[in-house]
This record gives structure tokens, C-alpha cells and sequence, in this order.
């Protein structure tokens, strides 16, 4: 259960005196009983930096050449949470070689000198999780053929952190944080001697954790495909170091995996990346690939089709479309999500065409609020405004209720879907109806989006509505051509300086505008969009618009 914020400042101050901190002491290991080898393998790259004193988090750099990071101490407490969990261990043990291997070692025993005192950011529950789990995934890594004194203060580090973690984690807030805890827990149990029977009952934690937060249709809480894709290489990353611990793999992590790998494998376009939605990059179609080939048996085909999550994946011919016609999840696995119900993603072949701008979670606050935005998807946005708003300390003060969607396919294989929201109705007196089509050979793909009042008792007066503006966005890929044609009534595309396609709208001004692309890590490109606009009346508007292959 969440505490107050004056009763955690309270019980941290508590951790800092001499008296609790000799209660976490206890006979150091001699050694840990497993040395798990890290599955993942990290950016080499990223670990140059680090030999530069470069440390980069959350779209800030910090600099602190020939001396260890933890000097640093910025107002930003995500940066410093991202420095401290040590997810950057697996760009070392990328790199590879004794250079590598001394420096991170260098890097772990720094931290065990200067970042013993139990601090409320550093030491926050779900940080010491990660850390712990980051740690002993590496431990391979960092302690084969280590010497005595770097593995005697690693072996005391990691007992104090488990042993304070186990007091702490359910202080953490529900969801992903509590996840991270009880990783870490795991971790620690694994490897410190003597504790097979705490091992047993905190995977019985960590599995009934995580069957609350994986949605009934596969989804992961926060809606992200690159949660998704992380969620499930931390399961496999568990699973081996089980299997090296000559530990049971409980049957539940299995199962579990077992359901994530459709909802991940519909998440991909045709080029192996993943969509852009909740803060989600393209990532590594590699590293997708081998994920998802580690899960045998898994449950079915990729599908996305409407549950839960409210995802749905149309697929004909060499076109997938991917469509977001949930709603954002409350409490803290909603804190970073996106306000894009209703946007979608096209892509034909290995080209995408219509994509969402991406994340902002690697850069400044700025660009993190930017990129949550309706704005930044391809959607309708009335009157500048986004059909969810999460206020980071009160929750969501809107948002849309369960979105209603249906979804139909004839003999020839050709998809509709409907689905409305009423994201905007009380800001705006308007429901947001979008009904797409996918023809059956992919060639043609249309839309209409219409804004109409709900058909409610007390709903909204219409006069609410007449003459507030609306913007249709499709975001395109970097990779796409756009050239206005016909006077500016359409937009002839071109993918990957071959395919063709023509977009033409009715029921609005068209026009081609400058957009960004932040769908992968570390990279930002110019690219442009195309704009409907136009104004409501009284009864509302009604915009239709059509991609097809010229």
C-alpha cells in the first residue's frame, strides 16, 4: 500500500541511522551459489561512453570524466533512478574483454563505497530491485575470476540491499515498481546461500504480481510494446537463470511468456519493429526475433483483436494496420502513457507509411509531454487539446471511458472497424466516431472520422460545438515522400523511393506540415505529416480520406 509522502520521509530518515542499518548485518557469503550469464546482450557504444565520462539518461548528460558518476547528483530524479539501477551493466558485458570487465567492476565498487547510505531516490524500493536483478544477471560477468576483496564487498552489498528490499518493497507503488522489487527479490534469493526456501514462496510472489498486471488478452499493463518486449525478456532471462542454478523453472513463467509472444508478435510491423504506442520504439528487430523464438508452443498466431487492451491488428495483402481503440490504463502503469485512443500505424510491406511520432521517455520533461499529446499521433485532435490529460500528481482528471469498437471481415478478406470515444465530450460536447476500411488485397485503405453529440440525456449542447476547430494528423515515416498534387486536394507518397500511393481527404482543408520521428532510441529525424482541417457546426463534422496504392 502507497504510504504518504511525510510518513516515507520519515521512515527514510529512519533507514539512515546507525542502529537500522546494523540490523541488515548478518555472515557475509563467502560466495553466491549461482553465476548466472546474462541473456541480453547491450550496446557496445554505450559503454564507450561511460569510459568517457558521458552519462546519458533521460535526455540529459551529465559529465564526470576520470572520477566515478555517483559524484553527480542533478535535480532530475529519473536520471539519477536510471544511473543507479545499473541497466547499463549489459553494454559492458557487450563490449567484452578485461578492459570492460575492469571497468564495470570499478564502476560496482565505487557505488559499494560512496552509495552506502540508504537514500530515498537511490534507494527507492523498485531501484534497489532493479539494481539487484542487474547485478546478479551480470554476476557471471563481473565476479568469474574477480579477486577476493571486489567479491567479498559484492557479496555484502547484495545481502544488506535484499535484506533492506525485503522490508521495503511494499512500499513500492503497484505496478511496474512492484514488479522491479520483486525481481530483485528473486535475484537475491537465487544466489545467496541458504535461501531455496525463500526462493519458492517469492516466485509464488513474483507470478501472483505479475497475473495482475498482464491484461486478460496477453497485453501488458502499460500498453507499450516495448514493456511487452521487455516484460518478456526479463521472464527468459529468469527462466536461465533458474536453469543455471539447477532451480525448478516454475510452471506459471512459462505459461505467462506463453502469452505475452502473440500479443508482442502482432505488435510488429513487417519490417520486425515494433508500433509506436505509450512511449514504445521500434526497437531491435533482432533482438525480437530471438525473443520470440526462445517461447516453443506458444499461444497461437500474432493477434491483436479487440480484448482487454483494446488493440486490433488489420492485416491484408502486404498492409497491417494497427490501431489503438483502448483507453490509457489508470494508476501508475497510466503515469507515462500516451493520449493517442483511436490513432493507428500503416505500414505496406517493409515500409512504413503512417506511424505515430514515438517516445519522449529518453529525452527532457518537454519532450516527454510533447510526445504523449493526441497531437503526436495519428488521430483527430479538436481545438488543440488531447483526449486524455494525466495530471502527474493527481491521476487523470480525463480520459476516455472503455471505447466502444467492432470489428467485421467478408468472404474476400476485407476488414471494417468501428470504434468511438468520448474522450472529448466533456471539454467539447463531442463523441469521436472512426470507421476504417482495409480492402482485402491491401491496396486501399480509407477512414472516417466523425464527430457527432452523444446520444445521451444532458449531454452537451451542440451549440458547444459550432465553429471549434479539428485536425486530422497522419504522422508519416521519415522514409516517405510526400508531394502535395492536384492543387493540394491530395498527396502522392512514395516508400522506399518505389512504391506509390495517392491520399486524398473530403470534408477538410489538406495540407502537408513538418513533423518529428522519435521512434528509435538516441535518434530524431525530420519528417513531415499530413493535415485535414477544418471547423465543427452545430451537428458536428464528418471527414472522409482514403490511402490507396497508385
Amino acid at each position: 500500500m502507497n504510504l504518504t509522502a511525510g510518513w516515507r520521509r520519515l521512515k527514510s530518515a529512519g533507514y539512515r541511522t546507525a542502529l537500522y542499518r546494523a540490523s541488515l548485518n548478518g555472515e557475509v557469503p563467502t560466495r553466491l551459489t549461482v553465476l548466472p550469464q546474462s541473456t541480453w546482450p547491450g550496446d557496445p557504444d554505450k559503454a564507450d561512453e561511460f569510459f568517457r565520462g558521458r552519462y546519458r539518461f533521460n535526455g540529459r548528460e551529465e559529465r564526470a570524466p576520470n572520477q566515478p558518476p555517483w559524484r553527480l547528483r542533478p535535480e532530475d530524479t529519473d536520471w539519477l533512478r536510471a544511473l543507479h539501477r545499473f541497466d547499463w551493466l549489459r553494454d559492458f558485458s557487450a563490449a567484452g574483454g578485461e578492459t570492460a570487465q575492469a571497468h564495470a567492476r570499478r564502476l560496482v565498487r565505487s557505488w559499494i563505497e560512496m552509495c552506502d547510505t540508504i537514500d530515498r531516490v537511490t534507494w527507492a524500493p523498485e531501484v534497489i530491485g532493479r539494481r539487484l536483478a542487474n547485478w546478479l544477471s551480470h554476476a557471471a560477468f563481473l565476479l568469474r575470476g574477480a579477486d577476493p576483496v571486489f567479491a567479498h564487498a559484492v557479496n555484502n552489498s547484495v545481502m544488506l540491499q535484499w535484506r533492506h528490499l525485503q522490508r521495503v518493497a511494499g512500499d513500492a507503488d503497484d505496478g511496474p515498481a512492484a514488479f522491479d522489487c520483486a525481481l530483485g527479490l528473486v535475484y537475491g534469493a537465487l544466489v545467496l546461500p541458504g535461501e531455496d526456501r525463500s526462493l519458492a514462496k517469492l516466485l509464488a510472489r513474483l507470478g501472483a504480481e505479475l497475473d495482475g498486471q498482464v491484461l486478460t488478452d496477453g497485453c501488458y499493463m502499460t500498453r507499450s510494446p516495448t514493456d511487452q518486449l521487455s516484460l518478456l525478456r526479463d521472464l527468459i532471462a529468469l527462466a536461465d537463470a533458474l536453469s543455471q542454478g539447477e532451480r525448478p523453472v516454475p510452471a506459471w513463467l512459462g505459461q505467462l511468456a506463453g502469452r505475452l509472444v502473440p500479443v508482442l508478435s502482432a505488435f510488429r510491423h513487417a519490417d520486425g519493429g515494433l508500433a509506436l504506442f505509450n512511449g514504445g520504439y521500434e526497437e531491435d528487430a533482432d533482438t525480437i526475433r530471438q525473443a520470440l523464438a526462445r517461447i516453443e508452443n506458444a499461444a497461437g498466431p500474432a493477434r491483436l483483436g479487440g480484448g482487454e487492451s483494446g488493440f486490433h491488428r488489420l492485416e491484408a495483402g502486404d498492409a497491417v494496420v494497427l490501431i489503438d481503440a483502448g483507453t490509457p490504463p489508470l494508476g501508475p502503469a497510466g503515469r507515462l502513457a500516451h493520449a493517442g485512443t483511436a490513432s493507428f500505424e500503416l505500414s505496406i510491406g517493409p515500409h512504413r507509411l503512417v506511424t505515430n511520432c514515438g517516445s519522449g521517455i529518453g529525452r527532457n520533461a518537454d519532450w516527454r509531454r510533447a510526445m504523449r499529446r493526441s497531437a503526436a499521433h495519428s488521430t483527430l485532435v479538436i481545438a488543440d487539446t488531447d483526449s486524455a490529460y494525466h495530471d502527474e500528481f493527481a491521476g487523470y482528471l480525463r480520459r476516455p471511458t472503455k471505447p466502444r469498437n467492432r470489428r467485421h471481415e467478408d468472404e474476400a478478406g476485407s476488414l471494417w472497424l468501428d470504434l468511438s470515444h468520448d474522450g472529448y465530450v466533456g471539454e467539447h460536447g463531442v463523441m469521436h466516431h472512426r470507421r476504417l476500411f482495409l480492402d482485402g488485397d491491401g491496396g486501399d485503405f480509407r477512414g472516417q472520422d466523425i464527430l457527432r453529440p452523444p446520444d445521451l440525456k444532458g449531454a452537451p449542447s451542440a451549440s458547444l460545438m459550432d465553429g471549434k476547430p479539428f485536425v486530422l494528423r497522419f504522422h508519416l515515416h521519415p522514409d516517405v515522400q510526400a508531394s502535395p498534387v492536384q492543387g493540394g486536394s491530395a498527396v502522392l507518397l512514395r516508400l522506399g523511393g518505389r512504391d506509390g500511393w495517392r491520399f486524398r481527404a473530403a470534408g477538410g482543408i489538406v495540407n502537408v506540415e513538418e513533423s518529428v520521428y522519435l521512434g528509435r532510441r538516441g535518434h530524431m529525424r525530420r519528417t513531415q505529416q499530413i493535415v485535414v482541417s477544418g471547423k465543427m457546426r452545430g451537428d458536428g463534422a464528418t471527414v472522409k480520406w482514403a490511402f490507396r496504392r497508385a
